[in-house]
């Protein structure tokens, strides 16, 4: 695959602090009644805990594209880089591989990010990933496991199990994401997590050997579980369109669901940025996509 199981395969995250008041541009807020602010303002909270919670789970994929980039793992006849994370990563974590034949499948790939390792992309992660691949990330039929250890990214600490599949076939490089039990801190609210997308490449299939002009459309959908039980669902409602090397979704629209109140991610025309909105009806908020 080339990430985003939502964002980066493929989704962003969205920073709204669930215990802040939120205001809505539209003249026609002050007419709703509190009961209706207050719905809708816990259904734009629980959008942003979703996109950040798909953002970071995405971002496994990343991660696992990176080290493969870098150990010659990505493709047969793909020779390693010989700098270790020079992609993404950066140059801090630690590598380990349990069979270094080559053409001798599976190999388990264990990156240790130690107490904090930053990578290019701003991210400071910690903690292990380890990564079992039964062939050559970008063979088709290739199945990814993927579980943490300890892991946290930017002081957030991710629990569970990714499984990333490709169903490439002919040119179209494509892949099949599933995150199970799923466990991650927001604030002070732990939450469950689960998600299935389907990622297919869109830009940079003619150069192969190279990462950094990839672009991904992703689609599909996630559940947040809140504490008590209270269920979230997401679901893509225009394909998210992201680049490898953005940090964030550029492109596309999604749903996301709380307590019968549906709120609108929309992600851009396209641009490499941190913005996005979300908006419920004729309210609308602007917000920011953290790394």
């Amino acid at each position: 695959m080339k990430n985003f199981c939502f964002n980066r395969i493929f989704a962003a995250v969205l920073i709204l602090l669930a215990t802040a008041t939120i205001f809505f541009a539209c003249s026609k807020s002050n007419e709703a009644t509190p009961d209706t602010n207050a719905n809708d303002n816990k259904a734009l909270a629980a959008a942003s805990y979703e996109a950040q919670a798909s953002t970071l789970y995405d971002d496994l994929f990343d991660v696992t594209l990176s080290v493969g980039d870098d150990q010659g793992l990505n493709t047969s006849g793909r020779k390693a880089t010989g700098t270790p994370g020079q992609f993404k990563l950066g140059a801090c974590y630690k590598f380990n591989i349990d069979d270094v034949t080559i053409d001798k499948w599976p190999k388990t790939l264990t990156l240790d990010f130690g107490t904090g390792c930053t990578g290019t992309d701003g991210r400071v992660r910690a903690g292990k990933v380890i990564i079992t691949i039964s062939n050559y990330i970008m063979k088709p039929g290739t199945i990814i496991n993927i579980t943490l250890d300890g892991y946290s990214v930017n002081q957030v600490q991710l629990k569970g199990t990714k499984v990333i599949t490709n169903q490439s076939s002919g040119t179209t490089f494509k892949y099949s994401t599933k995150v199970t039990d799923g466990i991650i801190k927001l604030d002070t609210l732990t939450f469950g997590y689960s998600c299935e997308k389907v990622i297919t490449q869109v830009e940079g299939g003619n150069t192969p050997f190279v990462t950094e002009d990839d672009s991904y459309s992703g689609t599909g959908t996630a559940s947040l579980t809140y504490p008590g039980g209270t269920i979230v669902t997401y679901t893509t409602k225009e394909p998210l369109i992201k680049a490898l090397k953005c940090a964030w979704i550029g492109k596309g629209k999604a749903d996301v669901t709380f307590d019968q109140v549906t709120a609108t991610i929309d992600y851009g025309a396209g641009i490499c940025d941190d913005s996005a909105t979300v908006s419920i009806g004729d309210k609308v908020k602007g917000v920011i996509l953290p790394r």
